[in-house]
C-alpha cells in the first residue's frame, strides 16, 4: 500500500514508515543531509563509493556512528551488509556486530540480513536501488535488504522473508516497508532488460512501461508482488512512494549523479 512516509531533520535527514512504526519497529530511511561528508558526498554518506573520487572512510564511520546514537546505541552494533547484487541473505546475531564498519566486511556478498536478537542494528544501503526493512513484532525478528534489478530478479525480499520465517517469524505478522528508489517515472531501461526479466517469467511484463518510445521498470511493483507471493499481506507492505531520481533535494542518485556521489543507508533492530 501507498502510504507518506514521515520526513525528520531532527538529528539529522531520515524517513520512517507509519505501518512500522505502528508495529513497534525501530527503524529509520536516511536522506541526504545532515552527516559530516563533503563535496559530492554531501552530507550524510553512507558508502566510501567505487568511483575515480572516493569519500573519507572516516566520515563514512561517523554517519553511521551518528545514527547508531539516535538508536542508543555504539557503532561497534551495527552489522553492514556486502553489497554485490547478490540474493545472499543471513542470518545474524551480535557475533556479527560491526561487521563491514568497525570490523572487516563479509567474505562474500550479503544483500539480505535478518536478526532475532536484540542490539544488533541491522543496516543496507541504496542510491537508486530498492531498499527493504522488514519486521515481526510477535516473534522479535527482523530483516533488511537491498535490491535493485538483478535481486529483485532472483527475489531477495522473498528470500529475506523465508529466512525470517526459519528464524521464528510469522508470515501473517510481517510488515514490510519500501524506502526511497528509483521509480517507473523515471527509471528507464532498455529492451534488454524487458526480455531478461519476461524470460524469467513472463508476468513480469506487468512491471515495465512503454511512454514515449521508451521502456520504464517499476521495481517496486517487482518487490512488493515478490513480498505478496511469499506470504507478506497486501495491507502488511508500506511504499513511501518517493524517487531518488527525481527529488535531488533529498536524495542521492546513481542515475542522476553518477558513480561519484554518495548513498542512503535503512536501518532496522530489535
Amino acid at each position: 500500500m501507498r502510504e507518506s512516509f514521515v520526513y525528520s531533520t531532527v538529528p539529522f535527514g531520515h524517513l520512517t514508515s507509519p505501518l512500522l512504526s505502528a508495529a513497534g519497529a525501530k527503524h529509520i530511511f536516511t536522506a541526504k543531509d545532515g552527516g559530516v561528508s563533503e563535496g559530492a558526498f554531501a552530507s550524510f554518506n553512507f558508502a566510501a563509493g567505487g568511483g575515480e573520487v572516493c569519500d573519507r572512510w572516516e566520515n563514512v564511520v561517523e554517519n553511521h556512528t551518528m545514527v547508531a546514537h539516535f538508536f542508543g546505541m555504539e557503532a561497534d552494533r551495527i552489522c553492514r551488509s556486502y553489497q554485490t547484487h547478490s540474493t545472499k541473505v543471513l542470518t545474524v546475531t551480535a557475533a556479527h556486530c560491526g561487521t563491514g564498519l568497525t570490523l572487516p566486511p563479509f567474505e562474500e556478498g550479503v544483500d539480505g540480513l535478518v536478526c532475532a536478537e536484540e542490539g544488533v542494528l541491522l543496516s543496507v544501503r541504496g542510491a537508486d536501488c530498492v531498499t527493504v526493512l522488514l519486521y515481526d513484532g510477535g516473534s522479535r525478528v527482523c530483516g533488511a535488504c537491498h535490491s535493485g534489478w538483478r535481486g529483485t530478479l532472483g527475489g531477495i525480499a522473498a528470500l529475506t522473508v523465508e529466512a525470517m520465517c526459519a528464524a521464528g517469524a510469522s508470515r501473517d505478522s510481517i510488515v514490510a516497508a519500501i524506502g526511497p528508489s528509483a521509480r517507473s517515472c523515471c527509471y528507464r531501461v532498455g529492451e534488454e532488460l524487458y526480455c531478461t526479466f519476461t524470460d524469467a517469467d513472463v508476468k513480469n511484463a506487468a512491471f515495465f512501461t512503454h511512454r514515449n518510445g521508451e521502456l520504464y521498470l517499476d521495481l517496486q511493483g517487482a518487490v512488493s508482488a515478490a513480498l505478496t507471493e511469499a506470504g507478506v499481506k497486501d495491507g502488511h507492505i508500506s511504499d513511501g512512494g518517493e524517487c531518488s531520481i527525481c527529488r535531488p533535494d533529498r536524495y542521492f542518485s546513481h542515475r542522476r549523479q553518477g558513480p561519484v556521489r554518495g548513498t542512503m543507508a535503512a536501518f532496522i533492530t530489535l
